[in-house]
């Protein structure tokens, strides 16, 4: 592995156990909370609503890719720069 690669998995391992002790942390000081019915739903409506929204705009990304159109822009703006 080249250094910058380890570099990068380094990073990630901190990011995550990071993560991870603030879940835990939440969790600790968090063990009395009760949520209501109404956070519940605005729980599920969030995630459903975020999930869709990034399903959308991959099947988009995918359309875009299989249809050309991505070349098409490519082929615009090398087009319109002039040669270094």
């Amino acid at each position: 592995m080249s250094r910058s690669n380890i570099l990068s998995v380094i990073a990630a391992v901190i990011v995550l156990s990071m993560c991870a002790a603030f879940v835990i942390f939440g969790m600790v000081k968090l063990s009395g909370v009760e949520m209501t019915m109404h956070g519940w739903i605005a729980l599920g409506l969030g995630s459903t609503v975020s999930l869709a929204l990034g399903g959308v705009l991959s099947a988009v990304l995918i359309i875009s890719r299989r249809r050309g159109f991505d070349e098409a822009a490519w082929d615009a703006s090398r087009h319109s720069e002039p040669d270094l």
